[in-house]
Protein backbone atom coordinates (compact mmCIF):
# COMPACT_ATOMS: atom_id res chain seq x y z
CA UNK A 1 0.00 0.00 0.00
CA UNK A 2 2.91 2.45 1.06
CA UNK A 3 3.96 1.58 -2.69
CA UNK A 4 0.96 3.34 -3.97
CA UNK A 5 0.63 5.84 -2.14
CA UNK A 6 4.36 7.16 -2.84
CA UNK A 7 4.98 6.21 -6.45
CA UNK A 8 7.95 9.04 -6.94
CA UNK A 9 10.11 7.35 -4.19
CA UNK A 10 13.33 5.22 -5.45
CA UNK A 11 12.21 2.04 -3.46
CA UNK A 12 15.86 0.23 -5.41
CA UNK A 13 18.16 3.05 -3.92
CA UNK A 14 19.70 1.37 -1.57
CA UNK A 15 21.00 -1.55 -4.39
CA UNK A 16 24.85 -1.74 -4.53
CA UNK A 17 24.62 -0.91 -8.20
CA UNK A 18 22.82 1.72 -8.12
CA UNK A 19 24.90 3.56 -5.34
CA UNK A 20 28.01 3.11 -7.16
CA UNK A 21 26.67 4.67 -10.08
CA UNK A 22 25.28 7.33 -8.11
CA UNK A 23 28.97 7.93 -6.45
CA UNK A 24 30.33 8.10 -9.92
CA UNK A 25 28.02 10.56 -11.05
CA UNK A 26 28.66 12.96 -7.97
CA UNK A 27 32.32 12.60 -9.05
CA UNK A 28 34.88 14.26 -11.07
CA UNK A 29 35.27 12.00 -13.93
CA UNK A 30 38.23 12.05 -15.91
CA UNK A 31 40.00 9.59 -18.24
CA UNK A 32 43.44 8.48 -19.08
CA UNK A 33 45.16 9.11 -22.25
CA UNK A 34 44.58 5.52 -23.16
CA UNK A 35 40.40 5.76 -22.48
CA UNK A 36 40.87 9.02 -24.45
CA UNK A 37 42.50 7.99 -27.63
CA UNK A 38 39.64 4.81 -27.60
CA UNK A 39 37.13 7.12 -27.45
CA UNK A 40 38.55 9.50 -30.37
CA UNK A 41 39.31 6.50 -32.09
CA UNK A 42 35.67 4.53 -31.60
CA UNK A 43 33.31 8.04 -32.08
CA UNK A 44 32.80 7.20 -28.24
CA UNK A 45 30.41 10.69 -27.04
CA UNK A 46 29.96 12.15 -23.91
CA UNK A 47 26.30 10.93 -24.34
CA UNK A 48 27.26 7.71 -24.92
CA UNK A 49 29.13 7.34 -22.17
CA UNK A 50 26.53 9.23 -20.11
CA UNK A 51 23.96 6.88 -20.96
CA UNK A 52 26.19 3.53 -20.07
CA UNK A 53 26.58 5.23 -16.49
CA UNK A 54 22.79 5.66 -16.12
CA UNK A 55 21.42 2.11 -18.00
CA UNK A 56 24.25 0.16 -17.96
CA UNK A 57 25.15 -2.74 -15.61
CA UNK A 58 28.11 -3.16 -12.86
CA UNK A 59 29.57 -6.01 -13.90
CA UNK A 60 30.59 -7.42 -10.26
CA UNK A 61 32.74 -10.35 -11.61
CA UNK A 62 35.28 -7.76 -13.39
CA UNK A 63 35.39 -5.56 -10.85
CA UNK A 64 37.92 -5.53 -7.73
CA UNK A 65 35.69 -3.92 -4.61
CA UNK A 66 38.15 -4.97 -2.12
CA UNK A 67 41.14 -2.98 -3.23
CA UNK A 68 42.05 0.51 -1.34
CA UNK A 69 40.90 2.04 -5.08
CA UNK A 70 37.79 0.23 -6.17
CA UNK A 71 37.65 -0.89 -9.66
CA UNK A 72 33.89 -1.37 -11.27
CA UNK A 73 33.17 -2.19 -14.50
CA UNK A 74 29.85 -0.69 -16.02
CA UNK A 75 28.77 -2.66 -19.15
CA UNK A 76 25.38 -2.72 -21.83
CA UNK A 77 24.71 -4.50 -24.93
CA UNK A 78 27.19 -1.81 -27.02
CA UNK A 79 29.89 -0.01 -24.81
CA UNK A 80 32.05 -1.06 -21.17
CA UNK A 81 33.83 1.32 -19.28
CA UNK A 82 36.34 0.75 -16.12
CA UNK A 83 36.59 2.72 -13.19
CA UNK A 84 39.01 3.57 -10.42
CA UNK A 85 37.37 5.29 -7.53
CA UNK A 86 39.63 7.79 -6.08
CA UNK A 87 37.96 9.55 -3.09
CA UNK A 88 36.08 12.26 -5.13
CA UNK A 89 37.34 11.08 -8.40
CA UNK A 90 35.98 8.56 -11.18
CA UNK A 91 39.09 7.61 -13.23
CA UNK A 92 38.13 6.26 -16.57
CA UNK A 93 40.86 3.53 -17.28
CA UNK A 94 38.91 1.77 -20.12
CA UNK A 95 36.16 2.15 -22.40
CA UNK A 96 35.08 0.29 -25.70
CA UNK A 97 32.33 -0.49 -27.99
CA UNK A 98 31.75 -4.32 -27.26
CA UNK A 99 33.42 -6.25 -29.93
CA UNK A 100 35.64 -3.97 -31.06
CA UNK A 101 39.41 -3.63 -30.09
CA UNK A 102 41.19 -1.47 -28.83
CA UNK A 103 43.67 0.55 -31.40
CA UNK A 104 47.37 0.17 -31.27
CA UNK A 105 47.73 3.56 -31.38
CA UNK A 106 46.01 3.64 -27.97
CA UNK A 107 47.96 0.75 -26.31
CA UNK A 108 50.46 2.04 -24.06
Amino acid sequence: MVYWMFPNHDWLGWLPGKQIRQNIRNSTIQFTPKALCVMDNQVISEADWRNLLEDGSINFDQSDTHANEKKYTIENDLMMMQFIIQDTISLVTEISRIGLSVPEQCQP
